[in-house]
């Protein structure tokens, strides 16, 4: 059966599957250009009518969604208006949670799903939830905590928008007031954690799943944790697919967006190269670099397909990224590394990091000259030939050069932007900020400016 899946309130996203397969998995504000926002436009639903579609499942949040738009879009189009479609309402919320959960691992027995504003279940409210599987997913526990939703409302007050709690959460490693919420945060869902009685093995996701200060620490509370990749409201379509199907999708990568066509040609007025990952890595020395592959990451963050990246032993690495990103002061950039090196650089109680998702703290403080934090801790990439072989290629580069096998990386984007999507999304960013190189691996060009 061929299923599209639309997520339609924040965050939204679109899943297509085939015979139980991930063909495609894309948030919606890398079209509408909006970020957050899941509202339908004419690029993303010409794709969606490329499609060969059996079934149709929307799913959206109480009171902040788009579902409307979505299906009316729907019953508009020739291509669409005849599928089957199935509406499931907010009270699947953190259901959906747990079922994209499971699509990256269906080994641990444990699932905490911790929100922000949470969701409606049973007239309830819940900001928590806990499931335990075992063949078959069973809802355990609601709770109302408030925890996330906390912290979500100091970002709000500080930083204008309740999703820019990375910002909070960096901001609490200077701050007394930031500090105390990251604290309470911790301490709360510690207490929380504590009253399950979980035994060995956890697997963590919804939106608190993204504070990486805490995830590191859950690293040395249970022997098995597995803090999913896709935990915000961008992973929900593919759990509602999951449910629909039964727990039948299985997934191990990060990389699934909408294949883009690399025409280099938009890019004729300026210098197009060809090249290879030595050359790329010489102009790292000096200066950024960007690179761009066709299937991009989803997530919040950059991942070798869509990231911007600097030579960290440079002494103002950070100067010439903030030239481009603009970044606050107190937020660090983080490190790609080489998955070989990673424990002989950081101290790691795991073997892989591919995701982001947990910081370390480095073992010689005096080598990097950006990409840590003020505790010399990082949040890192573990990169290998099976996730990323370009990026692995690159950095090896770099490594041959520097004796370092480590590239700051941060997300491809403009300040308050969503990251590029498509070819014109980087040919704007290019034009309209200071960076100067893109690297295109997949067709081994570099573009320059003058």
């Amino acid at each position: 059966m061929n299923i599209l899946s639309i997520y339609a309130s924040h965050d939204g996203c679109v899943t297509y599957i085939k015979n139980n397969t991930i063909i495609f998995h894309t948030q919606i504000d890398r079209y509408n250009r909006f970020k957050y926002f899941s509202f339908p436009v004419k690029s993303l639903i010409q794709e969606i009518e490329k499609l060969e579609i059996d079934k149709i499942l929307i799913s959206d949040f109480l009171g902040n969604s788009s579902a409307a738009f979505w299906i009316e879009c729907m019953r508009e189009s020739k291509k669409l208006r005849n599928i089957e479609l199935t509406y499931y309402a907010n009270k699947f919320h953190h259901l959906f949670h747990a079922y994209c959960a499971l699509t990256w691992n269906k080994n641990i027995k444990n699932i905490l799903v911790c929100d922000g504003r949470g969701a409606v279940f049973e007239d309830y409210f819940e900001n928590e939830s806990f499931y335990t599987f075992d063949k078959n997913l069973k809802h355990t526990l609601t709770e109302k905590n408030k925890i996330g939703e906390r912290y979500s409302l100091f970002s709000e007050e500080h930083f204008g928008n309740g999703h820019d709690s990375g910002k909070t959460m960096a901001w609490s490693l200077y701050d007394k007031r930031p500090e105390k919420i990251q604290n309470d945060f911790e301490n709360e869902l510690t207490k929380f954690i504590d009253k399950l009685n979980i035994d060995g093995d956890l697997h963590f996701t919804g939106g608190c799943a993204q504070n990486i200060l805490y995830n590191s620490k859950l690293l040395h509370k249970f022997k098995n944790l597995f803090c999913d990749p896709f935990n915000g409201d961008f992973g929900l379509s593919l759990g509602a697919a999951n449910y629909f199907l039964e727990n039948k999708i299985t997934n191990n990568k990060i990389y699934l967006g909408i294949p883009q066509e690399l025409d280099i040609s938009i890019f004729s007025k300026y210098n197009i190269l060809h090249t290879t990952p030595e050359e790329v890595a010489q102009v790292l020395l000096k200066e950024p670099v960007a690179i761009f592959q066709s299937r991009s990451e989803q997530g919040q963050r950059g991942l070798g397909n869509r990231s911007l990246l600097m030579n960290p032993i440079h002494e103002k690495a950070h100067d010439k990224l903030n030239l481009i990103k603009k970044r606050e002061w107190f937020r660090p950039f983080a490190c790609s590394i080489l998955k070989e090196k990673a424990k002989e650089w950081f101290d790691m109680p795991i073997e892989e990091s591919p995701y982001m998702m947990y910081i370390f703290r480095i073992k010689n403080k005096n080598i990097l000259k950006a990409g840590l934090s003020k505790n010399n801790d990082s949040r890192i990439q573990t990169v290998s030939k099976e996730n990323n072989l370009h990026f692995y290629n690159l950095i090896k580069q770099f490594y041959k050069l520097t004796n370092v096998p480590i590239l700051i990386n941060t997300s491809l984007n403009l300040p308050g932007e969503v990251l590029v999507e498509t070819m014109q999304d980087l040919k704007e960013l290019f034009e309209k900020s200071k960076l100067n190189y893109i690297y295109l691996p997949e067709v081994n060009k570099l573009i320059r400016k003058e």
